[in-house]
């Protein structure tokens, strides 16, 4: 019968499990008030300039929103990852300690939401 060696988890893995936790959380918070500041902007501009920008307030409404719930999924995402790894390293488990599905939602949600507002710019000098 093999016998069973206990693991010693270091306190350093607690720290990056709480380090990436915050980590993932400011990224929650800057593309959430990046979202909120596109609403406020995409409003103002709707109020004040009035049929003229419409359209474009209404796509910047539409991305914001995408942003708005991307950062709510980060930061679902995020608090869930951290209790699971939590769970694994109490438990002195071996893994998996890595998150394949927030580093793509985030590259797919900043490289959409740059491109739409690029396109927004170029379209915009084209038609002056």
């Amino acid at each position: 019968m093999p016998e069973t060696s206990i693991r010693r988890t270091d306190a350093k893995a607690f720290f990056a499990n709480e380090r990436t936790f915050l980590h993932w959380m400011s990224t929650a918070v800057t593309i959430g008030g990046i979202a909120a500041a596109l609403s406020g902007v995409a409003g103002h501009a709707h109020r004040h300039w009035g049929d003229e920008f419409t359209e474009r307030a209404i796509i910047v409404r539409v991305v914001s929103l995408v942003m708005l719930f991307i950062s709510v999924i980060i930061a679902v995402w995020a608090g869930l990852n951290f209790q699971k790894r939590a769970i694994f390293l109490e438990a002195k488990a071996d893994g998996p300690y890595d998150s394949r599905f927030l580093p793509v939602l985030l590259t797919v949600c900043m490289i959409l939401s740059m491109s739409v507002v690029f396109g927004g710019a170029v379209f915009r000098l084209s038609s002056t």
